[in-house]
């Protein structure tokens, strides 16, 4: 999934440069996207630690990959609110930021630092 932001970059450099107008009050869509990539990332990270960083608990291969999609998307939201903010204002800096934080967080939410010894035995 961290991948997908490279994608998302070279969208916005190449739909940021077609001709048309861009949005008007740029100030409002930034503070407005910015603040839903927020919410987005903190959700992400609340996520994580009310499902999978329970300790004691066990949790099912289903359970451990649905919580995983969940936290790996609302992560990735952050580059899409980026995106977005990048392709109504036609400026594909404003995409920086909200890479570099998705990244971040998908680099947090990696695989490798999921609770796989807190699976359960799928016999027992």
């Amino acid at each position: 999934m961290l991948i997908a932001i490279v994608p998302y970059g070279a969208a916005c450099v190449a739909i940021t440069h077609v001709p048309g107008d861009a949005a008007d009050d740029v100030e409002t869509l930034r503070y407005g996207f910015t603040a839903a990539a927020i919410i987005s990332g903190a959700v992400s990270m609340w996520w994580r630690h009310r499902f999978l960083a329970l300790e004691g608990s066990t949790l099912s291969l289903n359970e451990l990959r649905g919580h995983a999609v969940w936290v790996w998307a609302l992560s990735e939201a952050v580059a899409i609110c980026g995106l977005v903010l990048a392709v109504l204002t036609h400026a594909a800096n404003e995409f920086v930021p909200f890479a570099l934080a998705a990244g971040a967080l998908m680099i947090l939410h990696r695989p490798a630092n999921l609770p796989f010894a807190r699976l359960r035995d799928p016999i027992g």
